[in-house]
């Protein structure tokens, strides 16, 4: 039992404390919660609210996947109330006869012994549930047999009256039909997904009409060309729009591809008076992509955090464009009378000794175009940056303290409240 003063702390505060620990990196945060739990039993019910929020489904053979199916419906068979916890459902597919997954079950009751036991099964005891999950993630490594029952399927299931929040991953086929399936979602996530058809004709014409398509507020794009292109311009079978842009407020965007730029001017056109974040990004594979898009951001009204990453590279492996000329063409195309607060720049630094060509970029220009947004009030200003000695690690602290120098302008412009740092790349 709890000995003073933590047996003394109320509810709310021991509901904090739990709360912190289940920030942690997934890992630790993991172990933590279920050492908490089992520490005391007066930390157990809030560490229970984290422990089950996500149930994860799948990976392997069907075999596999069988047995874990079995295993989750006999636990909430045995107790019910679990089900109250689950928030989030996790489905990983990674066979090829995998249609049998989306089917309904052959029997009038999700108790009952006999019958498949398919993701359409637990979602139907899920239903069950007062507060049915909200979140769903899935990725398909290899096509989906019958999208068409797929759509189907959650159509019919709670998913269409709860799902917020999607996220897809590596999907080979994903039909524009799924998204119509959710009228209430609110956050999308896509990873290395890809349409299924070019036309639509197999689908029921009430899969691509007759459907209240949802209002994206949340979105974070990531290599998925084709498919994005298709919402923004849905095949002519699509009566109503598949989702609706005029609501986004946070947009995550990927520079993998140099042929998006465009697809991104789309984007930010169409959620002009609404967006209020901002986030260029890059992976470890977009490397290659060495000029930074030349956007205008004088159009996005409520823009509150700009966030991006850039990589500097020696001219003769990068291309022609100075990189800080071109994120200081983009960061003037932000009015001065403007409502941003919070600026995130990290500069990748990639070449060999001395590092001359890179560090005589214009950084003073950036400290410039800072001091010109914030033109008085109050700027939060995140600077990081990453040397790399041509593949060899880190560089010294030299190079660092040499962009500091050129950047100390801003220390004269107390309402500029700048964080410098490295960042790993």
């Amino acid at each position: 039992m709890l000995n003073p003063p933590l047996s003394l702390l109320p509810d709310d505060l021991l509901s904090y404390l739990v709360e912190h620990v289940a920030e942690l990196p997934t890992s630790f945060a993991k172990a933590s919660l279920y050492n908490l739990s089992l520490a005391d039993p007066a930390f157990t019910d809030f560490c229970q609210k984290y422990i089950f929020r996500t149930l994860t489904l799948g990976g392997g053979n069907r075999g596999r996947i069988s047995k874990k199916l079995s295993e989750v419906k006999r636990l909430l068979d045995e107790k019910p109330l679990l089900a109250n916890r689950i928030r989030r459902i996790e489905l990983t597919v990674d066979h090829r006869q995998n249609a049998w997954l989306f089917e309904n079950a052959k029997w009038d009751h999700p108790h009952r012994e006999d019958g498949p036991i398919s993701f359409i099964s637990i979602l139907q005891l899920l239903a069950e549930s007062p507060m049915p999950p909200h979140e769903l993630f899935a990725s398909f490594y290899l096509p989906i047999e019958n999208p068409i029952v797929i759509v189907e399927n959650l159509s019919q299931s709670f998913l269409s009256q709860t799902l917020t929040n999607l996220e897809l991953m590596m999907w080979k086929n994903v039909p524009l039909t799924l998204f119509l399936a959710f009228p209430r979602l609110k956050k999308l996530r896509l990873t290395r997904v890809r349409p299924s058809e070019e036309v639509y004709d197999k689908y029921p014409d009430d899969h691509c009409s007759s459907r209240e398509p949802p209002a994206l507020e949340v979105f974070d794009y990531c290599n998925s060309h084709k498919v994005v292109t298709q919402m923004m311009a849905p095949p002519a079978k699509f009566h109503t729009p598949v989702v609706l842009w005029s609501k986004l407020r946070v947009l995550t965007f990927a520079l993998i591809e140099e042929d998006v730029i465009a697809l991104l001017h789309s984007i930010l056109d169409a959620a002009c008076t609404t967006l209020e974040e901002l986030s260029l990004i890059r992976s470890g594979a977009s490397r290659c992509y060495k000029q930074f898009p030349l956007i205008n951001l004088s159009g996005l009204s409520r823009l509150r955090i700009f966030t991006t990453r850039v990589v500097i590279m020696p001219r003769a492996r990068g291309s022609d464009a100075d990189a800080l000329r071109d994120i200081n063409i983009v960061l003037g195309t932000i009015p001065a009378s403007n409502t941003v607060t919070n600026l995130s720049l990290a500069f990748d630094i990639l070449d060999k000794h001395p590092f001359g060509t890179c560090l005589d970029e214009d950084w003073v220009g950036i400290c410039d175009e800072v001091k010109r947004i914030s033109s008085g009030k109050a700027l939060e200003l995140d600077l990081n940056v990453t040397v790399l000695d041509n593949g060899k690690g880190y560089a010294d602290n030299e190079k660092y303290v040499n962009i500091m120098e050129k950047t100390t302008s801003l220390l004269d412009f107390p309402n500029i409240c700048t964080h410098f740092g490295r960042m790993p790349s």
